[in-house]
């Protein structure tokens, strides 16, 4: 015999009453909850592009202008970790929007590796 709660062995229809939900105030609740589920998503998503995103950014443009400063293997290798913290970013962001990882917006995580890539070869 399998182990069902109490509840259920007692009342089997009291489940599939469940399952459709025919009242207005029980649509209404669903629907709430798929809305802050969609709000909380949004939040955390800016913020993990905002830190992500500020981290690439900054390894992406200190290559850029400091590359006077940096031997050439010093600047390759920002270069390369500002494009790593950029798709680590990305993937991220479509990790927590339930997306899978390998869809064509990952490349967006690259932006700033592709900008400053001019003059990190000139």
């Amino acid at each position: 015999m399998s182990k069902h709660h109490v509840k259920e062995r007692l009342h089997p229809e009291l489940e599939v009453a469940d399952a459709a939900p025919t009242s207005p105030q029980r649509l209404e609740e669903e629907e709430d909850a798929r809305s802050l589920d969609l709000v909380q998503r949004v939040v955390i998503s800016a913020l993990a592009m905002v830190v992500g995103g500020s981290i690439s950014c900054v390894l992406a443009l200190y290559t850029a202008i400091g590359s006077a400063d940096l031997d050439a293997t010093s600047a390759m290798g920002l270069w390369v970790m500002a494009g790593v913290t950029g798709l680590l970013t990305a993937a991220v962001v479509l990790v927590i929007n339930r997306r899978h990882t390998y869809s064509p917006l990952l490349a967006l995580g690259l932006l700033p590796m592709a900008v400053s890539a001019y003059w990190v070869f000139n």
